[in-house]
């Protein structure tokens, strides 16, 4: 029998970032370092809660790629541990990596809370195309070129080929696209964006555990990325960026400007 608190817990949803214990943000790693219960995803390491200092309970929650496990018994199973423990008072960190509103599935877990009218906090965290973006040093906007980004994911591209032309409308106007677990729906993907924009002017960087001391970065033209990575095959997890400019800076500013057509 659970012995009840007569004072209520505390819940807070807490974004990880992409697993570099400094790019953790201060009011996150305060939230780990005064929790009781943190309660995490797969992804994020044991170095990033041992740099804060934390000393609670920690459980994983998150679910394994392959696992037997349904999603609706990880979300009962999640639901029972943040209410449970808000009930007995405890101090409660979901800890998800990168931004918890990004990909996060943080809604589905939210709801719960709710519907039982108990009140929660969110942290944000830096999501891993953002991260990615930086530490490989490729701009997601530009000034005149690239007006504005889409963060997307492989996982419902598969469905019907509406949201890949609606992409590729996006990247021939110079939106630069950020696609989260697109590893395995690259075969689907790709052919589909050639068919509707110019292949070769489309630069795709792939990024691979981004901020880990083992961070790869595969660069290619959209017409040889599969065939580029199956000569470099890429550890999980991967994150693509993909544009008319999505090069490394230094790269792109070192290749000679084409002849403007106003002095030829």
């Amino acid at each position: 029998m659970i012995t009840r608190s007569s004072k209520l817990g505390h819940i807070c949803f807490v974004g990880a970032g992409p697993g570099d214990p400094e790019l953790l943000t201060l009011r996150a790693a305060d939230r780990l370092r005064t929790a009781d219960l943190i309660l995490r995803d797969i992804l994020v390491p044991d170095e990033l809660i041992a740099a804060t200092g934390a000393r609670a309970q920690v459980v994983n929650v998150g679910r394994l790629c392959g696992g037997e496990e349904t999603q609706e018994a990880r979300l009962a199973r999640i639901h029972a541990w943040l209410i449970e423990g808000y009930r007995e008072g405890r101090r409660i960190v979901r800890l998800k990596s990168g931004d918890p509103f990004i990909f996060g599935r943080a809604v589905e877990e939210l709801q719960r809370l709710i519907e039982a009218d108990i009140p929660f906090e969110c942290v944000p965290g830096i999501t891993a195309g953002i991260a990615a973006a930086n530490l490989a040093q490729i701009p997601l906007t530009e000034r005149y070129t690239s007006p504005s980004v889409l963060f997307c994911t492989g996982q419902t591209a598969g469905r019907g080929t509406d949201r890949i032309e609606a992409w590729a409308s996006l990247l021939r106007g110079g939106t630069t696209l950020v696609l989260y677990m697109g590893l395995k729906a690259l075969a689907h993907i790709a052919p589909r964006l050639q068919s509707a924009v110019p292949a070769d002017e489309i630069h795709v960087s792939a990024i691979s555990q981004v901020s880990a001391p083992g961070q790869l970065v595969v660069h290619a033209p959209l017409s040889r990325v599969e065939a580029t990575l199956s000569e470099r095959p890429l550890p999980l997890p991967v994150v693509f960026i993909l544009g008319l400019h999505a090069q490394p800076l230094a790269e792109r500013l070192a290749q000679p400007l084409a002849p403007s057509a106003n002095h030829e």
